[in-house]
């Protein structure tokens, strides 16, 4: 993972600094996350269980589209963002029952590599892509606030059977939206296709849709 990270920087690095790459252009794409954990035990859903609702998230990183030919293109980005859900319930602090909020929350790093095609109406371009997603957990944990205090408890990212979460998931990106001059405005969808727990008997996979604001580097056709 580490050396897909280190190719993703340095081919979008390079694209925005050389101006030789006319069919090569990249920009900074922020954005707000609305993701989910669907999370069961055997043929029992603990979403249904504690009423889960989405995590809200930002949604920050780089992205890079490289032009084949008129109006279709490839697109590779790399994302910081979080991964979870939240729900309410009840925690027992010193002897004491308290109401909480609870947030289970996945940090990740995510490279989208998407095919596009866009279609210019005069002024405004139209755009859609879609292609697989590469997510690598970087950290997680389970936060919650009672007694009008936030705390959490830990949990670990690996391979083992002990670590809560495995570290990398693949899904599915489908993404469309609308350009204008250097402006990019869109909405994407990106479902988990891969297991995230590590405990034989629990099923967590993650779903996630979200809108985004992107800027374009350099010159824009």
């Amino acid at each position: 993972m580490k050396r897909i990270l280190s190719i993703a920087l340095i081919v979008l690095v390079s694209s925005f600094w050389n101006g030789s790459f006319a069919q090569i252009n990249g920009g900074f794409k922020m954005g707000i996350d609305f993701s989910n954990l669907k999370w069961d035990i055997g043929s029992t859903s603990m979403n249904d269980q504690f009423d889960t609702k989405r995590l809200i998230t930002p949604r920050l990183g780089f992205f890079m589209d490289v032009n084949i030919v008129e109006g279709l293109f490839a697109n590779i980005g790399v994302y910081g963002s979080s991964k979870g859900f939240r729900y309410k319930d009840t925690r027992t602090i010193d002897g004491v029952d308290y109401d909480s909020k609870e947030y289970q929350i996945l940090a990740t790093i995510d490279i989208p590599l998407n095919v596009g095609y866009r279609y210019d109406f005069g002024g405004i371009t139209a755009f859609g892509m879609l292609g697989p997603n590469l997510s690598y957990g970087l950290y997680a944990t389970a936060l919650y606030k009672a007694n009008g205090e936030y705390d959490n408890d830990h949990q670990t990212v690996g391979k083992e059977i002990s670590d809560t979460f495995k570290p990398m998931n693949f899904g599915i990106n489908v993404e469309a939206g609308v350009e204008l001059d250097r402006f990019q405005f869109s909405a994407y969808f990106t479902q988990g296709l891969s297991e995230l727990s590590n405990i034989d008997a629990q099923s967590i996979k993650s779903s996630v849709f979200g809108l985004n604001v992107a800027i374009k580097f350099g010159n824009v056709e």
